[in-house]
């Protein structure tokens, strides 16, 4: 616990905490999908740097998986973070995780996106949330199967809230979302970081 409330603190610090020393935060059996699946520390950050230090942030970050993102996030700053995910055992992960952190700005629900209020967040992220429906090799695990009817429904139930979302409502994807955004967001920032591209859409 003390050591990661020195995560926690270097975070808030502003201070470059890697990946391999946040990931100890998890089971090793969480731990060893990281690379592929969880959201870089440096990602999160940059994601930080663009969204600034305010407190009025509501982000929802949909198929969270362990809490990477929401954790390394919070504990960089204010603004509160939601994560939502299917898979119990991911969840119950980033539970784990917060408490060991010390957050107080993090919420984790295990379910579905659909069940949802999205108008209750002004942010949303989207790290491809839905590849594993389509990815026959990287998947985490067989409780996600690959599915590509669900993989499109899922885009097009994404694409519906996104619709709906009132003006000035933000939207940032790491690796995309698995499908365009509707025609009348505008992508903001673009920059290439780590292994892909981060944007920032808004909705005028």
């Amino acid at each position: 616990m003390a050591s990661a409330r020195r995560l926690a603190s270097d975070l808030a610090a502003g201070i470059t905490v890697s990946d391999r020393r946040f990931d100890a935060l998890f089971p090793a059996e969480v731990r060893v999908h990281s690379k592929v699946h969880f959201t870089p520390v440096k990602v999160a950050l940059r994601i930080r740097d663009w969204l600034g230090r305010d407190s009025s942030l509501r982000i929802l970050d949909v198929g969270s998986g362990c809490g990477k993102f929401c954790l390394a996030f919070a504990a960089s700053g204010p603004g509160r973070v939601t994560g939502i995910e299917q898979r119990p055992n991911l969840h119950d992960t980033a539970q784990a995780a917060s408490a060991l952190l010390g957050l107080t700005n993090t919420t984790f629900l295990c379910g579905r996106m659909e069940e949802l209020d999205w108008t209750r967040f002004n942010i949303f992220y989207f790290f491809n949330p839905f590849y594993e429906r389509i990815a026959y090799r990287k998947g985490m695990d067989d409780r996600t199967p690959p599915h590509a009817g669900l993989f499109f429904d899922y885009i097009r139930l994404v694409r519906d809230r996104l619709a709906e979302a009132k003006s000035g409502t933000r939207v940032i994807t790491y690796h995309g979302m698995g499908g365009r955004l509707p025609q009348d967001w505008i992508m903001v920032r673009n920059e290439e970081i780590h292994t892909d591209e981060l944007q920032l859409w808004v909705k005028p």
